[in-house]
Parts: C-alpha cells; structure tokens; sequence
C-alpha cells in the first residue's frame, strides 16, 4: 500500500498527528507533504489520501486567519513557535489546486456561546 499524507501546520501539532499517522501504516510506503509545498503529485498512484489541517472559526484556515495565527504567536506573552511554512497555502488551497479531485468538507455549525448563548438560554426559558 502507498499512502500519501498531505498536511496543514501551524504550531505543529497537526504535522505530529500527520507523523504518527505515518508511523501507523508501517509497513506501508508513507509519503508525508505539507499543503504547502507545490509538490507534482499522481494521486493514480496513491491507495489511501488522508488529508488534515487546524481548523480556524470552525473550517479550514483561509489566508486571513493563517496571518492572525501567525500574530498569535508573535506576541510578547505567547510561547506559540511556527512550523517554519506556516505562512504558506493550507490545505483548503492545496485542494483547489487538484479540480479532479472530489473530497468531503466538514464544517462546524457552532452553538451560541457566552452572552449570546446565556440569552438564548434565558429567552427559551421565559417563552
């Protein structure tokens, strides 16, 4: 089997869970790829493509929310270190670059929280 891991990385973390994915299909030929890199791939040769990247206000990261996760981590108080490409494209434009591929997208619908949601909570009590 010859996987293909493509992955989206900001601080890390999801390139540790790429990595431990990779370990886990021992002994199969393992590819890692961050979204980033504009690597050729002939996905006719690859028999399992997972797929993975933060999520940022519920989705995948876009260009404006990758710039406010790097300002995270360049303030003074944070001790947030970036992945060395995290400026780069994510994930979401590494599957626009593929038109023939076909790929379910998750998104989180979120529930009010804080104020809103203690609102609605007292509003549906009332009515």
């Amino acid at each position: 089997m010859r996987a293909l891991i493509v992955y989206e990385s900001m601080y890390g973390n999801t390139r540790l869970v790429a990595e431990a994915i990779g370990r886990g299909l021992a002994p199969a030929e393992v590819i890692l790829v961050p979204a980033v890199r504009n690597t050729v791939v002939d996905l006719s040769q690859v028999d399992l493509l997972p797929v993975g990247g933060p999520t940022h206000l519920h989705g995948l990261s876009r260009p404006s929310t990758r710039q406010g996760a790097i300002d995270a981590a360049v303030t003074p108080q944070r001790t947030l270190h970036l992945e060395a490409d995290a400026a780069g494209r994510g994930v979401q434009e590494w599957f626009d670059s593929l038109p023939d591929l076909a790929a379910p997208q998750s998104r989180c619908v979120p529930k009010s929280t804080g104020v809103a949601y203690r609102a609605e909570r007292m509003s549906s009590l009332i009515s």
